[in-house]
């Protein structure tokens, strides 16, 4: 920057002292408090905030918490920021009790700190490894108004760092209602365990859950949206499993976005799996799967038959046979119509096929 004839400001100096902070090198940070100082620049309640964090990170939690009496000795009075850096290093460790005792004395002071400040506690205790903490810190939310907004952020925040049981706990005491609108709240929560992957049982457990605190109204049909447009076959099976094992109906339609994906790579060993899945669920493909979902990525008709015959996926039914006609008559295949017309019967069930311009 000098050599660019840039002057670093105050600003500079307190972003490096804080990324030297974060990763618990104090050494480092002195060293930039020390250019600070012999350019004459102001030590604030930033800089202050950042070592306190620095000493907790390097493991001396003794001269993090001096850090308070060393400002008030410099003139400046410990604000919300600092308290919450002290609060933080206290919930990596684990140290529920002096993160109470804090609590507690800002409380009594002059001093508030917000609800995003609290939530942001609850992710120290939660990324160090002490979720059991959680609930505590929870019970002190005063729910201002910027909470949800705030709560949502957390929440994928958590869900991001594999965090997801506690994600649901934050979002289970959000003061939610079906008044407010917001009768399917949890949709975003789900949708995001869906894109990071989360574990199937996991998934069909906090749909259970979200449904019974009225938080969704249909959570599993939603999760199975979302596992089909992100073309997450096995995990859209499941949760279909799980529908019908609920008594309710998995629709032929469910499947053609699984399609779709392997359409589009012509990939055929692809498209037989989602075939063999319908099968063991019981749901029959209709004419329709056939010629715009399956027939597509295949040589010919022909080949489809053979290959679905092979994989046991041939329905027994009249339907493929059918769909085999209607395909061959849109694409201008006289020959095969009428030779088809010739040795089957099925010709009298295709009312709609339009041979006019044959």
């Amino acid at each position: 920057m000098e050599e660019a004839n840039i002057q670093p400001n105050r600003v500079t100096y307190q972003r490096l002292i804080a990324a030297y902070c974060n990763m618990g090198d104090i050494e480092g940070a002195s060293k930039i408090l020390g250019f600070m100082k012999t350019k004459d620049l102001p030590v604030t309640e930033a800089v202050f905030s950042a070592l306190v964090t620095g000493h907790a990170r390097s493991g001396d939690m003794e001269n993090a918490e001096n850090i308070l009496t060393v400002m008030k000795e410099a003139g400046i009075e410990p604000g919300p920021d600092t308290y919450l850096a002290l609060l933080n290093a206290y919930a990596e460790k684990g140290d529920i009790d002096h993160v109470k005792r804090t609590l507690e004395k800002v409380e009594k002071s002059d001093l508030y700190l917000m609800d995003r400040d609290l939530l942001q506690i609850i992710f120290s205790f939660s990324k160090a490894g002490y979720p059991q903490y959680v609930s505590e810190i929870l019970e002190k939310i005063t729910y201002e108004r910027r909470y949800i907004p705030d709560a949502m952020n957390l929440i994928l925040l958590l869900v991001t760092e594999k965090l997801e049981d506690t994600a649901l706990q934050v979002l289970l005491a959000c003061p939610v209602s079906r008044e407010d609108g917001l009768s399917d709240f949890g949709s975003f929560f789900l949708r995001h365990c869906v894109t990071m992957n989360t574990p199937e049982e996991k998934l069909k457990e906090y749909c259970k859950k979200l449904k019974e605190a009225q938080m969704h109204t249909a959570p599993l049909q939603f999760t199975l949206q979302c596992a089909l447009v992100a073309n997450k076959a096995d995990l859209a099976k499941t949760l279909m499993k799980a529908l019908k094992e609920e008594g309710f109906p998995v629709r032929t339609h469910y499947f053609w976005p699984l399609l779709v994906g392997h359409q589009k790579k012509k990939n055929v060993q692809g498209i037989v799996e989602v075939l063999k899945g319908m099968h063991e669920m019981g749901v029959n493909p209709d004419q329709e799967t056939y010629i715009n979902y399956v027939f597509p990525s295949f040589d010919s008709v022909t080949s489809v038959r053979a290959i679905l015959q092979e994989n046991g996926c041939l329905p027994e039914s009249n339907v493929f046979s059918q769909a085999e006609l209607r395909s061959e008559a849109v694409n201008g295949n006289l020959d095969y119509v009428l030779s088809f017309c010739k040795y089957s019967a099925l010709a009298v069930n295709l009312i709609g096929v339009d041979f006019s311009y044959c």
